[in-house]
């Protein structure tokens, strides 16, 4: 068969793109995640553009609180214990975005944190507060970000060089349909893959997040009762199956933990 520019070039993107490596601590495969350093001074610049326009919390109260757990789980982070992960050497900034009815954080890479005021109350303390940003802080640590994009890439190359194949198979102004028709089955598939993904990534924040949270000196069993509460303020809303979902149900993400506890628990020492 004679490789078509098409194909020879998706099988090129494919090849760059293939690469893999096992995770840190979990030792998941996974892509070799693309450049953090590019993708960090996208996440300054996004992160700057936010907090310009995102309404800050004048609570000091809330404001110290998120700092100063966040401080201890950036300490964590960067002294990690036994060498379980390479120290990220991140330029941290935590900000409180006050939206109460919005329960959401996040990390950028780079160690950018943003905490809305409405998940506050589910974290309830400090130790709550701890299990959110070990969590958030584990998807920039291990890097979830950069890995997500080389998942879209390869699954966008594999799309495209599977139809050049089919259509090259095929040929044929008649049969352009069912190139078609394939086409959108593997994108179909390729969503399903990227979702998959996700999920495999919240576990491992979770698992990985309980580690720095007790590393920080914050008890990891403060993790179910924050999860029982999460699972609580998101009951009245309509979830998709956990199939086609990019988070864990709530009773598996539970379980989970529960066996992540022991490997996480020998890492606690109280913070005076």
């Amino acid at each position: 068969m004679i490789i078509s520019g098409r194909v020879f070039t998706a099988m090129a993107v494919l090849a760059v793109v293939a690469a893999c490596e096992s995770a840190p601590i979990t030792g998941r495969d996974r892509l070799v995640p693309m450049a953090e350093e590019a993708l960090q001074m996208q996440a300054v610049t996004a992160y700057q553009e936010q907090m310009a326009k995102q309404p800050l919390s004048k609570n000091p109260e809330y404001t110290a609180m998120v700092r100063r757990v966040g401080e201890r789980i950036a300490k964590a982070a960067e002294n990690p214990p036994n060498g379980l992960w390479t120290a990220p050497g991140f330029k941290w900034e935590f900000n409180v975005i006050d939206k109460p009815d919005v329960i959401n954080a996040y990390c950028l890479p780079g160690g950018k944190i943003a905490v809305y005021t409405g998940i506050l109350p589910i974290s309830q303390d400090e130790a709550g507060l701890a299990i959110l940003m070990g969590h958030e802080v584990a998807h920039a640590l291990m890097r979830h970000h950069a890995e997500r994009l080389s998942n879209r890439t390869a699954v966008r190359a594999g799309t495209a060089l599977a139809g050049a194949i089919v259509g090259a198979l095929i040929g044929g102004r008649s049969h352009r349909g069912i190139g078609v028709a394939a086409g959108i089955g593997l994108a179909v598939a390729g969503n399903v893959v990227a979702l998959s993904f996700s999920r495999d990534q919240e576990a491992e924040a979770d698992r990985v997040g309980l580690i720095l949270a007790a590393h920080a000196g914050y008890d990891p069993g403060a993790a179910v009762g924050f999860w029982e509460r999460m699972k609580a303020a998101n009951a009245h809303r309509d979830r998709p199956p956990e199939f086609f979902s990019t988070h864990p149900a709530a009773d598996a993400r539970i379980a989970n933990i529960q066996r992540y506890l022991p490997e996480a628990q020998p890492y606690y020492k109280p913070s005076p």
